[in-house]
């Protein structure tokens, strides 16, 4: 069964995928503490950066989406958000202010917002009915390991350098090795999968189904109230957790998110993806209060459970679009999908750092736990709305 569900398609796009986040990952849990440390950036500033870069695959994912349905290709999109994604991250290593790591990671975004929906869409294609939640579920794990090789080898890196700026810059030049990898899978292994080009000459929204934007409408609400990865990273700092030690404390919760990606996906194939969505939720509530509780023993609970969170938010969420977009706008529905999520992302961070920066971060922590844990429990009492369309379009 299993051997008929993960494909050559399925297989190459997760090595794919844990080469490229191998790569990120070198990066992403030191960006916080260097643009702090080095080049001296405030909360608020660090929130609009990454709040900007989530608006920059906004700005074009759903576009990328609508183009792809239209080209009645995916490949070719995949592979050029790829190569554009792999090539501009190393240049951190040059950055020299907090406006140029900026434009690095709208780079770095805009061309996730290129690749995202039509090589979720390709994965969509190359899916076996019945078996969304199990597959997006091993590509989120595939995510996930490559995230925890890639955050290890920043801690070993650091623990081997030593806690200077050129150290982080090292680190920052050899994340394109496993970005080079990653784009050799993509051109020799990937095939793309031919359909019929959707009619449509313009963009059409409005053609996807209500269960959709039921979905779309708790996942921009949740993510009204969450943050992103580097607000735990600086808190975990303030907890008092040594600086070389937190891409250690991170990587715990890559090898959770790694760890629970497919039970997560299997579970919600078999119970339900509405109910599971509303446990990931409940989790990150959890980790917020752990986080917020101060102290290294909440850091380590608080990044463990949020792996958990992290294993199940987005794979769900493309597996109900799998489940629910008709089949010529599937890209076009995680770009919408990806679009809504991003804006509300901007607000989120950008609010977040105001927040931490006027009135402390605890404040901010018990927000988001509130917050996520109410929606939690809304969104298990109306999981019908989701639950009984399932395979609907599949």
């Amino acid at each position: 069964m299993k051997k008929l569900i993960l494909n050559k398609n399925i297989v190459g796009l997760g090595a794919n995928s844990f080469f490229t986040d191998f790569s990120t990952e070198m990066i992403l849990p030191l960006l916080p503490i260097f643009l702090e440390r080095f080049l001296h950036a405030t909360k608020t500033q660090i929130g609009i950066i990454e709040g900007l870069a989530e608006l920059s695959v906004a700005l074009l994912i759903a576009l990328s989406g609508f183009y792809s349905d239209r080209l009645g290709r995916r490949k070719s999109i995949v592979v050029f958000g790829y190569a554009l994604s792999n090539l501009i991250k190393p240049l951190a290593f040059f950055a020299q202010s907090a406006t140029m790591i900026m434009t690095i990671r709208i780079g770095d975004r805009v061309a996730k917002g290129i690749r995202a929906a039509p090589r979720d869409a390709l994965i969509s294609a190359s899916t076996p009915k019945g078996s969304s939640g199990f597959v997006f579920g091993f590509h989120k794990m595939m995510d996930g390991a490559g995230a925890l090789v890639g955050s290890l080898s920043a801690f070993a890196l650091l623990w081997w350098l030593g806690e200077s700026e050129e150290s982080f810059r090292t680190i920052f030049a050899l994340s394109i090795i496993p970005g080079i990898i990653s784009m050799a899978i993509l051109i020799f292994i990937i095939t793309d999968v031919p359909f019929t080009p959707s009619p449509a000459k313009h963009f059409r929204p409005n053609a996807l189904p209500a269960q959709f934007y039921f979905l779309v409408g708790f996942q921009t609400l949740f993510s009204l109230f969450a943050m992103n990865y580097s607000f735990m990273i600086l808190k975990a700092g303030e907890n008092g957790i040594a600086l070389a030690i937190i891409p250690l404390a991170y990587a715990l919760y890559n090898l959770t998110q790694a760890f629970f990606a497919i039970p997560i996906g299997k579970l919600a194939d078999k119970f339900g993806k509405a109910a599971l969505l509303s446990s990931v939720y409940l989790a990150f509530g959890l980790g917020a209060i752990a986080m917020s509780s101060g102290g290294t023993i909440g850091v380590w609970i608080g990044f463990a459970i949020y792996g958990f969170f992290a294993g199940g938010f987005n794979s769900l969420a493309k597996a109900i679009i799998s489940d629910t977009a008709p089949y010529d706008l599937k890209a076009t529905a995680y770009g919408v999908y990806y679009t809504s999520v991003g804006i509300a992302t901007l607000i989120s961070l950008s609010v977040a750092g105001w927040i931490w920066d006027s009135y402390g971060s605890t404040i901010l922590f018990i927000a988001a736990s509130i917050s996520a844990i109410v929606l939690a429990f809304a969104l298990f009492m109306m999981r019908d709305r989701l639950s009984h369309t399932s395979e609907s379009f599949s």
